[in-house]
């Protein structure tokens, strides 16, 4: 019985260990949250659902601070997405700024407060 208890256990503890993580952030003046699931590996890079389709360039979240940039999939120079927040120490909100690109042939950019949570 405590054999089985112990398997059940360490199973469970793997299954929390590799479950998936999404990151939803709430970013000021605009309505749309971005959210995404966060990769469950270093190196690994997320997907990212926007207006216009993008490539993650570079995404870090570890020792208290996230750090996301997106590039335009079609114009490599052109960043879309950045996320730059630090994570409070009595919650699991990420604060910080943002800024983002919704234009089409021109840049029309935003920026402002972000608020990140992990669910």
């Amino acid at each position: 019985m405590k054999i089985w208890f112990a398997v059940v256990f360490s199973l469970t503890q793997v299954t929390f260990a590799y479950a998936q993580r999404t990151v939803v952030c709430t970013m000021q003046g605009l309505k749309d949250n971005l959210s995404f699931v966060a990769p469950q590996k270093m190196g690994e890079l997320p997907s990212i659902s926007f207006a216009y389709p993008v490539d993650t360039t570079i995404f870090s979240m570890r020792e208290g601070n996230l750090l996301l940039v997106a590039m335009d999939h079609e114009d490599k120079s052109r960043p879309r997405i950045m996320i730059s927040a630090q994570a409070n120490k009595n919650s699991p909100v990420y604060k910080g700024q943002f800024m983002t690109d919704f234009g089409g042939n021109q840049i029309q950019l935003d920026n402002g407060p972000v608020s990140c949570k992990l669910k």
